[in-house]
């Protein structure tokens, strides 16, 4: 996911490794979180794939490398992008491609929300269906921990739900 969220953020503007980690600390830890130590491999990978160019420049009297998007690095990350989300994808991978659907279209961020939205509320039926097979259990107390985290995932799902409804309708939140 790293790949995706270093592409993402040089596809708004050219940045050292330390730009992209002082960005994800400011924007995206909240839900995901990236060392030096696995940045800056993601960063020669990515420049190994033709994702991205690296060059040098001077700042204040010191060298600094920069990363720039190549026409093939926008083209995965677009791809990418617009990829449905799925429920079991992570909570992480989930947020981090909505957090970049400002590089999108508007009808394609909406057709890309409502399609989670409906996952969701799949996800959801399958959730009440388990349920169902552990409420009618005879000894359902010796799984009340199993139900305990069902009924949070129940609870996770249905705030997602109107979590997806507000920003389709584009509500302040």
């Amino acid at each position: 996911m790293l790949e995706y969220i270093v592409l993402g953020m040089v596809n708004y503007e050219d940045m050292t490794g330390y730009d992209i980690k002082k960005y994800i600390e400011s924007g995206i830890s909240v839900f995901y979180k990236a060392s030096f130590g696995s940045l800056y491999p993601i960063l020669k990978k990515l420049a190994n794939k033709g994702l991205v160019t690296m060059y040098e420049s001077n700042y204040g009297g010191r060298n600094k490398n920069y990363y720039h998007i190549t026409d093939e690095g926008k083209k995965a990350f677009e791809i990418w992008l617009e990829t449905p989300i799925m429920v079991d994808d992570g909570n992480g991978m989930q947020l981090v491609k909505i957090y970049f659907y400002d590089l999108l279209q508007e009808d394609k961020r909406r057709e890309l929300l409502i399609r989670y939205r409906e996952n969701n509320v799949t996800y959801l039926k399958g959730l009440y269906e388990l349920e169902e097979q552990y409420v009618n259990t005879r000894n359902k107390d010796c799984y009340y921990y199993k139900l305990s985290v069902l009924y949070y995932g129940i609870r996770i799902i249905k705030e997602t739900i109107k979590w997806c409804d507000d920003i389709i309708e584009r509500k302040d939140l």
